[in-house]
């Protein structure tokens, strides 16, 4: 038995069309075969993530079936466990974007990549923290950044990415542009922007290579900031970045930092991985690493 796993399976059962459900006899059998020992816990809520993976201290394996918000949960619970403890992160990419699973390069089958976490290859991750809250692919404030924590879940399974961008586009009409503050390359700077990210992964909302120089274990994180061009202008620029094209880069401002302190002109919200983080004002860094199979 000295060979032998333990292995914790988190899974969401509403993620990505209830794909895993059938085949999840299937995944505990390829867990099993692989030498582990395999527990299973159905979540019942995004915060029930969060709260079983803190339990996983001891285990060697937290395998979590769902998509980018299902794996934000996981890892702000899994941060909590001292680092000398923690296990190694596994994922089933069954969400509607999966940018992570994206940037990891994981198999989009169950099976493939259950087979992925048996082979037990190990890669040292950055997350971001902003505030108090970790994140593993994106946090954003502004233009949009509302809209995949108030998409339906039946209308997510139904249309797929398809929700998060007409979910989007009722915001425009309504959206007001905000003024922020912030300290880069010294200098304070301040902007009046409709949109702000900070992107550990390369993707973000299911658009492929948002940002191909982004590096999952480079210590930086990519900052994004759209600056307010007027609607015309802003709207072909969405437009074109949901098609692929080049963006206008005079509305866009980039660069990499290891940490920046945010403020705004009045109270914003943010989004982290899909879900709703802190207000303003935010303090972004790259936190701790965490260790995932790919």
């Amino acid at each position: 038995m000295s060979d032998t796993f333990r292995l914790s399976l988190i899974y969401n059962p509403y993620a990505g069309r209830r794909r895993l459900l059938n085949q999840l006899d299937t995944v505990v059998r390829i867990f099993q075969e692989s030498g582990c020992e395999v527990c299973v816990h159905r979540a019942n809520s995004p915060q029930d993530i969060e709260e079983a993976a803190a339990r996983q201290r001891g285990v060697d394996r937290v395998v979590v079936a769902g998509g980018d918000g299902s794996i934000y949960q996981a890892v702000n619970g899994l941060m909590k466990i001292p680092s000398g403890e923690r296990p190694v992160l596994g994922i089933l990419p069954v969400g509607t974007a999966n940018d992570l699973a994206y940037a990891l390069r994981l198999p989009k089958t169950i099976r493939e990549a259950c087979e992925v976490i048996a082979r037990g290859r190990i890669f040292d991750m950055d997350v971001g923290q902003l505030n108090d809250r970790y994140f593993v692919n994106v946090a954003s404030a502004g233009l949009l950044t509302d809209v995949s924590p108030t998409v339906d879940v039946r209308v997510k399974n139904t249309l797929g990415q398809l929700a998060y961008y007409l979910k989007g586009l009722e915001a425009l009409p309504s959206f007001r542009p905000f003024r922020v503050q912030f300290t880069y390359e010294g200098q304070k700077r301040e902007e009046e922007i409709l949109l702000f990210l900070a992107l550990n992964g390369i993707s973000v909302g299911g658009l492929r290579k948002f940002v191909p120089q982004a590096s999952l274990s480079d210590g930086l994180l990519d900052i994004v900031l759209i600056r307010q061009s007027g609607w015309p202008e802003t709207l072909r620029l969405l437009f074109g970045l949901l098609r692929g094209e080049k963006a206008n880069m005079d509305q866009i401002m980039m660069f990499q930092t290891k940490g920046l302190r945010i403020t705004a002109e009045r109270p914003m919200d943010s989004d982290l991985d899909g879900e709703w983080g802190p207000k303003s004002p935010w303090d972004l860094s790259v936190g701790p690493k965490i260790s995932v199979f790919y």
